[in-house]
């Protein structure tokens, strides 16, 4: 008898073998939980009677394991037992791990950590019990995250294989989608912090990722014909999670040090200098106009390039030219803040967000008459676009000299555009 028939004669016995197996785990066994929820689902696929024995088996399992382990901790921590295996899960390197997270993210960092196999579970389970965490509270982190984490395992194996007709598919489905709603809420509040969002994004900072997370949600929800054409699911899933990335990403506000010297004007914006060239202004006389393209892969907000009062704010309407042109500065929507500088020489000077091809919303957080400190936010460009920063060239301006060509990389509030050299 080879072991495939072997088992196919006991498979009626699994829901006792998979509480057993995951009742051992909870001691630091080396059984895995995931193999027993997988082949949970394959046996109950082959026998349908088992189904929902098999799902009770794993639920009580999975929820007494992680009781044990959080026990287990508890007493370590009271010196009630001595365990050589507790050494490591309570390390004072992991208890220090799981107490940052717990204050901070608790609900959800038991739904991570409970899809992260290799004793990841275990060593929150009983750090959790050493340092103290309320039973009340653990019971139901754990037991919200242990169902999210079975029924998605669970029935992505059982779907994938055979349709699923019964309200156990639905529920497990619902709580799918719920994880994923959940690892989305992770997913923006790590980029928060690892790149704090502008507060000029809204509402696209919310609604871009919310479509994407939908459209992957759909795909993964609406049933697929067989074969290779189910395998085009994996590419599109990808693609729609790197423009859920890159959507969010395109609204970070990553933090500068700006440096405090009012001897020069720094760069109002991200991106690549396209020109540098003298205007005629009928107002302002001649200006050096120094021109910069922002790419979509560029940060979009701008800062003032010195301590400045605004005098005035002009909005245009216009058209939606390719922002790396120069002629775009003369046919596109734009918005022109005309400022002062407060330091000498207090040349009046000139900032300009232009929209480009793809940006079609100017944002502008400044009004007239405020004062503005150097390399302070006052608005962003939404997508690729321009903008130009213009200063004296005729008499009566200060005399400077330029610190960049044609070609070169810039950062908003941190390079230098323009040194003053002195009183012209």
């Amino acid at each position: 008898m080879d072991i495939f028939t072997f088992l196919g004669h006991y498979i009626q016995f699994y829901p006792l073998a998979a509480l057993a197996g995951l009742l051992l785990a909870g001691f630091n066994i080396p059984v895995s939980e995931d193999l027993v929820i997988i082949t949970g689902a394959l046996v109950s696929r082959r026998e349908a009677g088992l189904l929902v024995p098999s799902l009770l088996a794993i639920y009580a399992g999975v929820i007494i394991s992680d009781f044990t382990a959080y026990y287990l901790g508890v007493l370590v921590r009271k010196g009630a037992v001595r365990l050589k295996f507790a050494a490591a899960p309570l390390s004072p390197q992991n208890l220090e791990r799981v107490r940052r997270r717990l204050e901070k993210r608790g609900a959800l960092t038991f739904i991570l950590c409970r899809f992260i196999p290799l004793g990841v579970r275990n060593i929150l389970f009983m750090a959790s019990g050493f340092l103290g965490l309320p039973p009340r509270r653990f019971a139901l982190y754990d037991i919200t995250a242990a169902l999210i984490s079975t029924n998605t395992l669970f029935f992505l194996t059982y779907r994938f294989g055979a349709g699923v007709r019964d309200p156990f598919r639905a529920a497990g489905m619902v709580l799918f989608v719920l994880l994923g709603l959940a690892l989305l809420v992770l997913l923006i509040r790590f980029l928060a912090r690892a790149f704090p969002l502008t507060p000029y994004g809204l509402p696209q900072v919310a609604l871009f990722p919310a479509l994407c997370a939908a459209a992957m949600a759909v795909l993964l929800a609406v049933p697929l014909p067989g074969g290779p054409a189910r395998l085009w699911i994996i590419p599109l899933e990808a693609v729609l999670f790197l423009i859920l990335i890159w959507s969010l990403s395109f609204f970070r506000n990553p933090p500068r040090n700006i440096p405090k010297d009012e001897s020069v004007l720094l760069s109002p914006a991200d991106g690549r200098v396209t020109d540098i060239s003298q205007v005629e202004d009928e107002e302002l006389g001649r200006l050096l106009r120094i021109g910069i393209f922002l790419s979509v892969f560029n940060v979009h907000l701008n800062r003032a390039p010195c301590s400045a009062r605004v005098e005035r704010i002009t909005y245009r309407k216009g058209r939606f030219k390719d922002a790396r042109s120069p002629e775009s500065t003369r046919v596109n929507e734009s918005n022109a803040i005309l400022m002062t500088r407060l330091a000498e020489p207090r040349d009046r000077l000139l900032v300009r967000q232009i929209s480009g091809a793809i940006a079609r919303r100017i944002v502008c957080g400044a009004k007239e008459k405020d004062e503005l400190t150097q390399g302070e936010l006052f608005g962003m460009i939404k997508f690729g676009s321009r903008t130009e920063l213009y200063i004296p060239a005729g008499p009566g301006g200060g005399s400077y000299e330029v610190a960049v060509k044609t070609g070169d990389s810039v950062r908003a509030g941190l390079s230098p555009l323009v040194r003053y050299t002195g009183k012209a």
